[in-house]
């Protein structure tokens, strides 16, 4: 098959911001196909469940080699995959380092330790929607302030900042939906924003998480300058932009399934498993970060050539009927939940504790405060924004 006559990546998405049907066609035929990307070279798309997870588990599929010249680029331009000091573009040693410095602040009881927060900022986010005008907008008014909200108290940033720092988010991770100058501008900007937070920090720590890496920089010598900010970039972003696309697109799930909406208003200790399903049915990312074969490697049955491109459809990992029965049913008290949400292997979210905390107190808190929370228009006029690491609505009117 000639380039030409490839699928293209990313495929149109389905109605209700749904995956594309061929994901499901392509997996039954072979669940590792070939693509041509935005930037014109070619890739392998992975759609099964088994066959990601071996992706992501193979540390011979490595992010590192994105930095390797001539490499295979998603996208024309600026994307960051060339950057040394972002912790996705590392592995090995120095990958292990970083993260060993972030990993003790989102243990799942240190997780714990902020549900109680967490719940609070629902409460409060809650309130403004009780008290402001109807329909609420509840992707821009809670989703996008929820995690943006806890990640900054975590981190030691002013939650003032929060629009800035989704600015910046926004054209960092939505790298279809952005120029290469935009994608870049918000590299050199975030950068020199979290250099100032650095400066300020250092002359008054506090007790958050950036005050904690600037002592291993500054004191024990195990983190270089510009590793701390990328890590402050990473955190700050990555700590928080899967949660806000997690959360609206559960919401919009639950709300559009009325009947499952009124389950979890019902019986609230569904929520944790809720929680687990909606990640399944509807993942906050279409597709996880590509990554380059070192070395020959057999997927699924296919050959990987080395140098050649990776991509996991994380879109597609949760419907495969080979994991979970009749995939395409939202269930709240479904057993055989099969889900990849948060990644696989030595790149897995070292924030899924805490994002696991942040999905259920948003969920569990409108499901109380709530309770007769509908969607204001209907579904089909909601519409999608995909970027291919990020899959949220524009806006989630909604009245009660």
């Amino acid at each position: 098959m000639s380039d030409d006559t490839l699928p293209q990546y990313p495929l149109p998405l389905g109605p209700l911001g749904e995956p594309p049907e061929e994901y499901s066609e392509l997996r039954a035929k072979c669940p590792v196909t070939r693509v041509k990307l935005p930037s014109g070279d070619t890739a392998w798309m992975v759609t099964g469940y088994d066959e990601v997870v071996a992706a992501m588990s193979d540390r011979r599929l490595s992010r590192a080699a994105l930095r390797d010249p001539g490499a295979v680029r998603t996208v024309s331009g600026e994307d960051f995959s060339d950057n040394p000091y972002n912790l996705l573009n590392q592995e090995g040693p120095d990958h292990s380092r970083l993260r060993r410095l972030i990993s003790p602040a989102f243990t799942p009881r240190k997780a714990e330790l902020w549900r109680a927060r967490i719940v609070e900022i629902a409460d409060e986010l809650i309130d403004r929607l009780i008290a402001g005008p109807r329909p609420a907008d509840l992707h821009h008014d809670f989703a996008a302030v929820l995690p943006v909200w806890v990640i900054c108290e975590m981190v030691g940033a002013p939650v003032e900042d929060r629009e800035k720092l989704q600015t910046w988010t926004d054209r960092l991770v939505s790298i279809t939906a952005h120029t290469p100058e935009e994608r870049l501008s918000a590299r050199e900007e975030s950068a020199a924003y979290v250099a100032g937070l650095v400066a300020k920090h250092r002359e008054q720590p506090g007790d958050d998480l950036l005050s904690t890496l600037i002592s291993a920089r500054d004191d024990d010598d195990r983190l270089g300058e510009r590793e701390l900010v990328w890590l402050g970039i990473n955190l700050l972003v990555a700590g928080h932009d899967t949660s806000v696309s997690a959360i609206s697109r559960a919401l919009f799930q639950l709300l559009r399934h009325p009947e499952q909406w009124q389950r979890l208003v019902d019986e609230p200790e569904l929520v944790p498993a809720a929680t687990e399903e909606l990640l399944r049915y509807a993942p906050p990312s279409e597709i996880g970060f590509m990554r380059i074969a070192t070395e020959e490697v057999e997927l699924g049955g296919t050959k990987v050539a080395k140098g050649e491109g990776v991509i996991p459809v994380m879109h597609a990992v949760g419907r495969d009927v080979r994991r979970v029965s009749d995939p395409e049913t939202l269930d709240l008290t479904r057993t055989d939940v099969a889900h990849l949400a948060f990644g696989q292997g030595h790149h897995y979210c070292p924030g899924a504790g805490v994002a696991r905390v942040e999905l259920q107190a948003a969920f569990g808190t409108l499901a109380r405060r709530l309770p007769s929370l509908r969607l204001a228009v209907p579904p089909e006029q909601v519409e999608w924004l995909g970027g291919l690491l990020t899959l949220r609505p524009r806006a989630l009117p909604a009245e009660w």
